[in-house]
């Protein structure tokens, strides 16, 4: 198991980062940890049944997917933990989390709470010998919550704008492992984002060691 930071600035390509590193790891389990839109609308985006969603977005419980976790109220962090945790411990064994971001739990709470509930949770899912990358919004907080966050990562990688909207810059500022070349530009096509294969086969490598 590895955990990996993805650090972007809006229109990076994230989510496409996301989507490919599901598609290709092949992890049995797949728990995407959703902070900024409703589980309903991200699996228009998902597009598959397969996928375990904990909202933290809706609020509410409503009637939704079979899959779908709704945490009745996400300003409580020990119950947004007690509802991973206990997916977690249901589905058992090779596991990938995606907790889309922390960027969403950072509007509710200052910076030492969220380092807390991240200790805790990287923890659980180290015991679970679970798989993770979180994203974070880049240029969204100050370089504080920024350099904190990343120091709580042993791998961390960021995906940067450019004047071209399909051309991105991606490199790996963090890591547990030599990566050379450590930088190089992504391009976005329809519906995905092309990485240099060096840097793809790192971070599928952190995440399946």
């Amino acid at each position: 198991m590895g955990e990996i930071l993805l650090s972007g600035q809006p229109g990076s390509g994230k989510t496409l980062l996301l989507l490919k590193i599901i598609k290709t790891s092949e992890f049995k389990n797949v728990v995407w940890v959703t902070t900024t839109r409703s589980a309903r609308a991200l699996r228009k985006i998902l597009k598959r049944d397969d996928i375990w969603i904990v909202d933290t977005h809706t609020w509410a419980p409503v009637k939704g997917h079979q899959r779908d976790v709704v945490i009745g109220n996400p300003l409580n962090l020990n119950e947004v933990n007690l509802g991973i945790s206990k997916l977690l411990d249901i589905l058992g064994k090779d596991i990938l989390v995606i907790f889309d971001s922390l960027t969403g739990l950072l509007l509710y709470h200052d910076l030492q709470k969220l380092v807390y509930f991240l200790r805790g949770l990287l923890v659980k899912m180290e015991e679970r010998k679970a798989s993770s990358v979180f994203t974070f919004v880049k240029g969204a907080h100050s370089t504080e919550v920024e350099f904190s966050l990343y120091t709580l990562f042993p791998n961390v990688v960021e995906l940067l704008n450019t004047e071209n909207d399909r051309k991105k810059i991606i490199r790996v500022v963090k890591a547990t492992e030599w990566v050379d070349p450590n930088s190089g530009v992504a391009e976005i096509v329809k519906d995905d984002i092309i990485i240099p294969e060096n840097i793809m086969d790192f971070m599928l490598k952190v995440l399946k060691e």
